[in-house]
This record gives C-alpha cells, sequence and structure tokens, in this order.
C-alpha cells in the first residue's frame, strides 16, 4: 500500500458504501442540490502580490453522463448540455429523467488562482476536471506530506516561545 493511502481510503468509505447501494438502483434520483461526496483537499494560500491559490479534491457521486463537476451550474444549464452531449456521443435516445440515471464515483480535482481584491469575476489558472484513483492518490500524499511538514515546523515554533 502506498504512503497515506489508508488514510485516503478511509475518507471515502462512507462514500464507496453509498455508492455501492445506489449504482444498480434503477429508481435512484440523483439530487445535484445535494450531492454526495467527500472532501479530501482544501488549500487556499496565499502568495506574491496579494493572489490567493486554491486546491480543491474531492470525490463525489456523479451521473454517469457528467464530464466535470461544472455541471452543479445554478440554472443547471451546462448540466443539460453534458446529458445531451453524452448519450449523443453514445448514439442512444435520451432518458426521459437525466438525474435518473446510473451514476459513476469520480475524482474531482480543481485549482486555480484569485487576486485579492479584484472586481473581476474571472479566476486565473483554473483548471478542473475529474482524475484518476492514482492521480487523486498522488496529490492527497503530496498534501499530507505538507502537513505533517507544516505542523512539525509549527511544534517546533510553538517550543520556542
Amino acid at each position: 500500500m502506498k504512503a497515506h493511502e489508508k488514510e485516503f481510503l478511509s475518507k471515502i468509505e462512507d462514500l464507496k458504501t453509498t455508492f455501492d447501494t445506489i449504482k444498480n438502483n434503477p429508481s435512484f434520483i440523483y439530487n445535484p442540490d445535494k450531492p454526495d461526496g467527500a472532501q479530501l483537499i482544501n488549500i487556499r494560500s496565499g502568495g506574491e502580490g496579494m493572489v490567493e491559490h486554491t486546491e480543491i479534491l474531492n470525490a463525489i457521486i456523479v451521473p454517469e453522463w457528467a464530464f466535470n463537476a461544472e455541471f452543479f451550474d445554478e440554472k443547471h444549464e451546462i448540466a443539460k448540455i453534458q446529458f445531451e452531449n453524452y448519450y449523443a456521443d453514445k448514439n442512444e435516445s435520451l432518458p426521459q429523467n437525466m438525474w435518473q440515471t446510473p451514476v459513476k464515483f469520480v475524482y474531482d480535482y480543481c485549482t486555480y488562482d484569485y487576486t485579492i481584491g479584484s472586481s473581476s469575476e474571472k479566476l486565473d489558472n483554473y483548471v478542473e476536471g475529474f482524475i484518476t484513483y492514482d492521480e487523486a492518490l498522488e496529490k492527497f500524499q503530496v498534501y499530507q506530506e505538507k502537513m505533517i511538514e507544516m505542523n512539525t515546523l509549527i511544534a517546533q515554533a510553538k517550543k520556542k516561545s
């Protein structure tokens, strides 16, 4: 087992159980306003020039047609596009209810920079998408190592004061 994989798996254990319960239930209706997920990484750090860097990694259950987590938009316009494109690409007719389709378990990774005090809603260096288990575990391992290093530095500073 890779470093930190046991902790990684424990963070998604309940979500995996939920997924196993609903994945083969044809009557399950996905609720986009209350998605099932587990937060694995949520870092916000300040940098030069008043830039806040954000990195987020979540494990989430999503409809099979979702290409990325942008389908969570308020009016579900992106969801409709992803839904229609998914079934068009497969040459299949659209199911009656876009929320009553099979689901999948994914890792969603998002990172961006935001200039503090900026009046722009645009985020710099925005990247968002689903990644593999191995990619998610690797990002989680790096995060855990950084947290261990930071906690060690904090403990050392407390001893000195």
